[in-house]
């Protein structure tokens, strides 16, 4: 059974002296939008093998209302979620088709991540 969701660390660095400050654990899996809701939020249903069928709200991130990608009803999209509540998450990333999708699907190196830091 391939798995094509990875669970990541996220490091959150301190703006003063620049060293970490805190780790956060998310899962990006990859979703489709079924319905829009107010206030930039969006009924999401999980297209991965272990979350198949999963609904959740989700939002927009920071970086993708600072650059005006405009999400709409269909679009495939990668999500990251919090272990800790599977029932919100933050929408990462619009794929452009669905073929670019379930691409990303079969191989998952395709959907974006942070890189790690080794320390």
């Amino acid at each position: 059974m391939a798995r094509h969701f990875k669970i990541q660390k996220q490091v959150v660095h301190n703006k003063k002296n620049s060293t970490p400050k805190a780790e956060k654990e998310v899962i990006s899996a990859l979703g489709r939008v079924m319905e829009t809701l107010p206030n930039a939020e969006f009924l999401v249903e999980l297209q991965d093998d272990v979350y198949a069928g999963h609904k959740l709200k989700a939002r927009i991130s920071g970086k993708m209302r600072m650059h005006h990608i405009k999400i709409i009803l269909g679009d495939y999209i990668t999500v990251e979620l919090n272990p800790y509540d599977l029932g919100r998450g933050r929408i990462t990333f619009r794929f452009r088709s669905k073929e670019e999708a379930l691409r990303a699907k079969a191989t998952p190196n395709l959907i974006p991540t942070l890189p790690e830091n080794e320390s």
